[in-house]
């Protein structure tokens, strides 16, 4: 899978050569896999690098558009609106003398008259946006200004467990009179928890960790700034839909695994060098020796009325990550199934494809006449359909989940296992 964050950095280098290589590289990986944010969260979409790219290249990713500058389009083509939103902006807005000798809010609102309009704020705020998007050493130095006022994280910082940082920095706000915890503080700046997208939550997160001094990215490019630090962000972020987020940037790494940590999210982080070696020994493809081995007191999740849900430590194909044991008079039936404990609610298409071909690739194709019309009727969810393996004391089935629609697979045993 590829997002847009993919494209950020290459679309602002404006190096098409280069870039055109990498798509097609991007390209052979991931094929027309693509997740973006729409609506509050990430969503699949279908679509290829290439695609993408034309269709986006021509974006501005780092200017923000300033209202004041757009006023008079804005009167022409809507008189009303657009006398009301002015006489609106001509409002005087008076800054307080001690506001403006604190250094964070100078940069925050730069170039202000003495007596401003909200126009002048409003014009003021968008060139601090802008600086902060482009220009990486007035990042640098308000990065520095909100650290020098005291909010700044232990010189020992890269030194923390994943599991620690979030709650060490909680413990500095608190020690510098902040009593809110990371999440509220977090949300301070964007508002009720009810209303804030877990897309806007997240990337506010990374950045408040890089600005306070968390691993901070270095910005080894002229061209970066907090745009660099955002698409890290949004890295990190769209990995939460992932088994696995791939990267050997170690700052990037390390604030993503705090915030993974501290949100629950069991996406895994792997360097290039080591992945394939960790994604093959975390799979088992002996039925015989991954129940015995997995089906323990100690994988237990929880205990239903009429059954026992399991929580590998492995995958079973490389694939299902849990297990519901039923037993019944005179079986025990196990149901293998894909879920997820990060943000991802969905599989593509072909993904479902892979699941069925992986578990009939090892316990053989049946030799039934339609069995491309049932591999092809659980592609799709349909819960009708089965391909099945008997034999002696024992059947399998794979069939679509009836709730997800992805494919499961159920172990019918006439014996209980040992």
């Amino acid at each position: 899978m590829y997002s847009p964050a993919h494209f950020e950095d290459a679309i602002r280098s404006k190096r098409d050569d280069r870039l055109l290589q990498d798509i097609q590289t991007l390209e052979s990986l991931v094929d027309n896999h693509l997740i973006a944010y729409n609506k509050k969260t990430a969503q699949p979409f279908l679509a290829t690098p290439t695609e993408y790219y034309h269709d986006n290249k021509d974006r501005n990713l780092d200017e923000v558009p300033d209202i004041t500058e757009m006023l008079p389009s804005i009167s022409q083509d809507t008189p009303a609106v657009g006398g009301l939103l002015k006489s609106f902006l001509n409002i005087p807005f008076p800054i307080p003398d001690s506001a403006r000798s604190n250094e964070i809010v100078n940069m925050m609102l730069p170039d202000l008259p003495a007596s401003p309009t909200l126009s002048d704020v409003i014009h003021s705020a968008t060139l601090y946006v802008n600086k902060m998007l482009g220009d990486k050493e007035y990042y640098k130095s308000y990065r520095a200004a909100v650290r020098a006022s005291g909010f700044k994280v232990d010189s020992n910082a890269g030194n923390w467990e994943a599991n620690e940082v979030v709650p060490n920095i909680t413990a500095r706000m608190r020690s510098l009179g902040i009593d809110k915890s990371f999440e509220d503080y977090v949300l301070m700046g964007l508002g009720d928890k009810k209303n804030v997208d877990d897309y806007k939550f997240f990337i506010a997160a990374y950045s408040i960790l890089d600005m306070i001094g968390y691993k901070s990215d270095k910005l080894p490019k002229s061209s970066n700034a907090m745009n660099s630090v955002s698409t890290d962000a949004k890295h990190a972020y769209y990995a939460t839909f992932c088994d696995y987020f791939i990267t050997q940037d170690t700052h990037l790494t390390s604030k993503a695994l705090a915030l993974y940590e501290e949100f629950g999210i069991s996406t895994r982080t792997l360097t290039p060098q080591n992945a394939i070696k960790a994604l093959d020994e975390e799979r088992n493809d002996d039925l015989v020796t991954f129940i015995r081995e997995q089906l323990i007191e100690e994988n237990i999740e929880r205990r239903e009325e009429r059954s026992v849900v399991y929580k590998f430590t492995k995958r079973y194909l490389g694939i299902f990550t849990h297990c519901i044991r039923y037993d019944e008079d005179d079986a025990l039936v196990l149901e293998f199934k894909l879920a997820f404990d990060n943000y991802s609610y969905f599989i593509f298409y072909d993904e479902a494809a892979i699941m069925v071909d992986a578990v009939t690739d090892y316990l053989g194709r049946p030799l039934l006449a339609d069995y491309e019309k049932a591999r092809e009727r659980i592609v799709v969810g349909d819960t009708g359909a089965s391909i099945n393996w008997q034999g002696e004391g024992i059947l399998l089935t794979l069939r679509a989940d009836p709730e997800r629609h992805w494919p499961e697979l159920f172990v019918t045993l006439s014996l209980p296992v040992n």
